[in-house]
């Protein structure tokens, strides 16, 4: 039995999708996949925060001043083109405070 590096295992999946006519992605496109699957998953988490509270849409829209839709919006994860004063507007109409922490993996700063 002999041993295949990493290297070669991931040229010969990249062969098998190219002769199966599958897309073959960049590591900046799976990554910017990866950022939008995450902003989705936290955003769902702030749609079971608005529902455990029985909160509608509207109510919070109605709370934020902005429009329902941009509070689904909100959550189904469009939060990078979301201001601060928006999410965080969104935030204590549920009774939380929205904080923004700065990671640099080593370290963390609050900034909001």
């Amino acid at each position: 039995m002999s041993t295949v590096g990493w290297e070669e295992t991931k040229r010969r999946a990249r062969e098998r999708r190219e002769a199966a006519g599958l897309p073959v992605r960049s590591v900046e496109e799976k990554q910017a996949a990866m950022d939008r699957l995450t902003a989705e998953v936290r955003a769902h988490k702030l749609a079971e925060v608005r529902r455990e509270q029985a909160l509608t849409q509207r109510q919070v829209a109605a709370s934020m001043g902005v429009s329902a839709p941009r509070v689904s919006a909100i959550e189904h994860g469009e939060l990078d083109r979301a201001e601060v004063a928006t999410l965080r507007a969104y935030v204590e109409a549920l009774g939380g405070r929205l904080r923004v922490v700065a990671d640099f993996g080593d370290a963390e700063y609050t900034v909001a």
